[in-house]
Order: structure tokens, then sequence, then C-alpha cells
């Protein structure tokens, strides 16, 4: 079969551009238990296929590349007599002009709708949620009612695609977050960074508004890694967003457990001149023994603090009302509190209140930074304003 001669049946391969890739892990992500009550791995709908390698596109892209800079697969004949059927496939590069001519199977009104989005566990394309997806150039976009369509003309780094059914590529996590840099800021980028090595889901996000959801998926398993993203992002050549990417990714924190403590994290840690106060990173969700004077009020045998710099034996506590609102839970945070304080680990607690109040916040990170014994530096107009950009940017 060649490029010309596409039948009519051919079902449409569509590619998920960094907004519908990240709706996509967000949702499954959030279904943790299955009918058994056992744990679900995040990807678990991908579990039919392997990721792709050069040598598979050649199998199943033939003429349904979502990509123009791809290959596709020509079919041929074998020559050794007595064999049936068409022989192997061989791999050949799809130049710009044979990629328009298969741009209609991945861009076209009529094959995005009969896509079964349900079956597939991805959002029907709405005007709330648009549907973000990658076409091989500017001539294969089509006009389709909330369908955002961007051309995908580099080459993307192999071993970055993963089928999903036969009919939709998902981008990896890593390349998702390079995938992003397009249509997010740096310090929103840096919070969906830090969401993919985290271990919490913003379930029901809508494409169209990737920092906020209405409900929160927790204990998920990290989809990724700062090490991994930044592998990707130097392995993709003259990748547009490679540079965002790269800088954002540098302040990507791994283990995060909760919106709030990126939120944490953000606020005091980012460099001033993205809005942050610059204090030194703390180490995210360390696990610490307990000792034999904190034993007295804790039956664990491990504490977990939320933002801990071991340095200066310093924690910062994030008391949600979803979690700790309840009396029962206020007893065990302070017996937690407790247990810390009885390992010399000096506990600062945090509520949304207080981090949502500005000035409140900034004598927050004025204490820390004397506890840390770091230079708490005067914020002058341009700082003032990065910091109340990147306060209305997370807490909106």
């Amino acid at each position: 079969m060649i490029a010309q001669n596409i039948p009519d049946t051919t079902p449409p391969v569509i590619a998920l551009d960094g907004p519908s890739a990240l709706a996509l892990y967000r949702d499954r992500s959030a279904i943790t238990k299955d009918e058994e009550g056992e744990d679900t791995p995040d990807d678990y709908y991908l579990e039919e296929a392997d990721w792709i390698t050069d040598e598979d596109v050649a199998a199943t892209l033939a003429a349904e590349s979502a990509f123009g800079h791809r290959a596709f697969a020509e079919e041929y004949q074998s020559e050794r007599e007595g064999q049936e059927g068409w022989g192997r496939r061989e791999l050949m590069p799809l130049t710009r002009s044979r990629a328009r001519q298969l741009s209609g199977c991945a861009s076209r009104s009529q094959d995005l709708k009969r896509l079964p989005y349900e079956k597939l566990g991805i959002c029907p394309p709405c005007q709330a949620s648009p549907l973000f997806i990658l076409v091989p150039d500017r001539d294969a976009k089509r006009r389709v009612r909330n369908v955002r369509q961007r051309a995908c003309t580099h080459m993307v780094p192999s071993n970055s695609l993963r089928w999903l059914g036969s009919q939709v590529l998902v981008p990896s996590p890593e390349l998702t977050f390079l995938l992003l840099a397009q249509h997010l800021s740096v310090e929103e980028l840096i919070a969906v960074g830090m969401e993919l090595c985290g271990r919490y889901r913003m379930a029901g996000a809508t494409t169209s508004d990737l920092l906020h959801s209405q409900s929160t998926a927790y204990d998920c398993d990290p989809l990724t890694s700062p090490r991994k993203i930044a592998g990707l992002i130097e392995r993709a050549e003259s990748f547009p967003g490679k540079l965002k990417a790269r800088r954002a990714c540098k302040y990507v924190e791994a283990n995060s457990a909760s919106p709030m403590e990126t939120v944490l994290y953000s606020l005091l840690c980012l460099p001033r001149h993205i809005g942050g106060y610059g204090l030194p990173r703390p180490i995210l969700n360390a696990k610490r023994a307990v000792n034999e004077h904190a034993g007295a009020f804790t039956f664990a045998h491990t504490l977990v603090p939320d933002l801990y710099w071991p340095a200066a034996m310093l924690d910062m506590e994030y008391d949600s009302d979803e979690f700790h609102a309840n009396p029962e839970s206020l007893r065990a945070g302070a017996r937690r509190t407790l247990a810390l304080r009885a390992m010399n680990v000096d506990v600062i607690a945090m509520t949304y209140d207080t981090v949502n109040d500005a000035e409140a916040f900034h004598e927050v990170a004025r204490l820390v930074a004397r506890k840390l014994c770091k230079r708490f530096y005067k914020d002058d107009t341009t700082v003032q304003k990065k910091r109340e950009a990147l306060r209305a940017c997370l807490l909106r």
C-alpha cells in the first residue's frame, strides 16, 4: 500500500498535544483502585502497547503518520518465489509533500467525531475543554469545532510516544512537559512539572485551565522525574519551546504530595526574578526514622515532613482543611508535631489562610530565611510585581 492509495475506511490516527495528554494522565491517575481494591498503575490504559521505536513505526503508521517528519511504511511484494502476501515493511523518510497527502486522516472533522472518546478515556472536545492535537504541518490544519491543532514539524525524540488503542498517539510524560512549553508560562510549567514528578493529580481540570481543578487525586505514583525530563529535553534537537522547558525543568522538584506543597515550594524557593523568595530548596516528603524520644507520641516507624530543610532541621507542614478539619485529624497532627519536635525538628505549621495572605506569608518567608541563616532581600517594585503575578498564577 502506498501513500496515494489510502482507503476511506482507514481509521484516523491523532497525536495528542500537551494539554490533552496532561488531561488524560490526570483523569486516568484519579482512578487509584479497581473493582478488587488493588492499586491500578497510572498507565494501565496503555498496557497493550510498548514504547514506539523507529522499527515499530513502519508496522502501524502505514499512511497514517501523525507527524510529517516521522516515517511511513511502503509495502512491497516479496521477491521469494512461492511466498504469498506482502513481504516485510521498509521505513522511508516522509517528505513534507507526502505529509500533506496523508494529513487528512489526522484532522478531518468527520474522523475526529468518530473517535470513541469515552472508550479511550479522553474527554470529548467541548468549549470549556478543547481537544489539543498535533498535525504534520500548517497545510494539515482543518477548522474543527473545539479542536486546537498545532503543526509539529520537528523531530520527536525516539521512544517518546505510546499507542492508546490503535487510533491515538499519547506523548510520554516527559514529552508532554516539553510540548506544554508552547502553551504555558515558565511558572505554570514548573507547577505542572512538579505534578508530573509528584504524588498527586489535578483530576478533572480542563485543557483551557491546567493549573486549577475542582478535585485532586492523592497517593499517585510519580509519572516521571526531573532527571528524565531533562534527558528528553536535551535529546529534542531544535524543538520549539526547548529553552523554556529547560529553564523550567531546573526548578522542578520530585515527590510533592499535594498542590499546596507545590505552591509553598514555588513561592519560597523559586528565584526572585520569577516571583519567589529565592530560599534554599527543601526535600519534599523525605522519610525520617522515629527515635526513642519521638516514639512516645507516635506508633509510626517513620515520619514524612512536607518541606524539610535538613541542614537547619526545619520542617514546614501544610494543614489542609480537607484532611485536618476533623477532631481526629487534629489530634493526629498535634501528636505528629510533638514527635517531630522530640526529634529536634523545628516545625512551622501553615494553613491556606496564611498562604493566601500575602503580608502574612511574607513574614513566614522572613522567618524561614532567618532559620536557614540566609539573607532576606528587600523587594523593589519589579520583584513585588513578579511576586504578585506568581501568587495570582498559583492561587487564583
